[in-house]
């Protein structure tokens, strides 16, 4: 047979933390057992919000701008210049077959930033080419 006992749990309040009866007296009414507690705002003494004066306003304004300046000169530094794509020199409007050259060679030479396989079509359709077969020191066009 099983006895099943239930217990409170005991909880210990530390003595800084218990109410004292003589300073709840004045709350509590005459004859009543209970203590009443008054709740108040909380006082004047809190920690005033930041407040900046005119120079500190100047100052915070300043310190964004130089900031923002600082920003923009880091990004302009740090884009890909607008060359770095470009070819070197102008393009000639000729180029001479080089020993062992075909006409893919040719096309990443001539435009290196363009496709080759369109670059090949266009060769073949200005110079008029129906093989691909290249002799060195012949003259092609570029588109």
């Amino acid at each position: 047979m099983s006895v099943a006992i239930e217990f409170a749990p005991v909880v210990e309040i530390p003595a800084h933390a218990r109410l004292r009866a003589d300073h709840y007296a004045d709350l509590r009414p005459a004859g009543r057992l209970g203590a009443v507690i008054v709740l108040r705002p909380p006082s004047e003494r809190s920690a005033p919000s930041l407040r900046l004066t005119r120079r500190g306003v100047i100052a915070m304004s300043a310190a964004v701008v130089v900031l923002a300046a600082a920003l923009v000169a880091t990004a302009r530094l740090s884009a890909p210049s607008a060359a770095a794509g470009s070819p070197a020199g102008p393009v000639p409007a000729t180029v001479t077959v080089r020993p062992g050259d075909s006409l893919w060679s040719i096309a990443e030479r001539v435009a290196p930033a363009t496709d080759p396989r369109a670059e090949v079509a266009e060769l073949a359709r200005v110079n008029h080419l129906r093989d691909p077969a290249l002799l060195p020191g012949q003259l092609l066009r570029t588109g």
